[in-house]
C-alpha cells in the first residue's frame, strides 16, 4: 500500500507565517500611504474628511495589519527551533518580522489617532 506524503506540520507553520509576515507587511504600506498622504509635519496634523472611507480604511488596513501578523506570530513562534523543521530560520525569520510589522502598525496607527483632525465638508450654494 502505498503512503501518502505528508509535509511536517512545522515546516507548513514556517512557510504560514511567513505569508502572514507578508500580508502585514503589505498592509502596513497601505496603512503609511493612507496616513501620510495628508499628514502636515509642521502642524502634526493627519486631515481627512469626516464620514470619508479613507478614515475606515485606515482603521481596516489596521485591523488587518494586526490580525495577520499577530497570528502569523504565534504561528512562527510555534514552529522556531523544533528539531524536526528544516526551516527553523525561516520560522525565525517570519517571528521577527511578524513582529516588526505589529510594532509599526501600532505606531503608525497611534500616531494617526492622536494627530487626527477631521474636516467638515461645507454645504453647496
Amino acid at each position: 500500500m502505498a503512503r501518502s506524503y505528508q509535509t511536517n506540520p512545522h515546516e507548513w507553520q514556517a512557510k504560514l507565517g511567513l505569508g502572514l509576515a507578508t500580508v502585514g507587511v503589505l498592509s502596513l504600506l497601505a496603512l503609511v500611504a493612507m496616513v501620510f498622504r495628508h499628514f502636515n509635519l509642521e502642524e502634526f496634523a493627519a486631515f481627512y474628511l469626516v464620514n470619508s472611507p479613507r478614515f475606515y480604511l485606515i482603521l481596516v488596513a489596521t485591523a488587518v495589519g494586526l490580525a495577520t501578523s499577530g497570528i502569523g506570530f504565534i504561528v512562527s513562534l510555534n514552529s522556531a527551533g523544533q528539531r524536526r523543521n528544516q526551516l527553523s530560520r525561516v520560522a525565525w525569520a517570519a517571528f521577527f518580522l511578524n513582529a516588526a510589522v505589529i510594532t509599526a502598525t501600532l505606531c503608525v496607527f497611534v500616531m494617526f489617532w492622536f494627530a487626527r483632525e477631521p474636516i467638515h465638508p461645507r454645504p453647496g450654494p
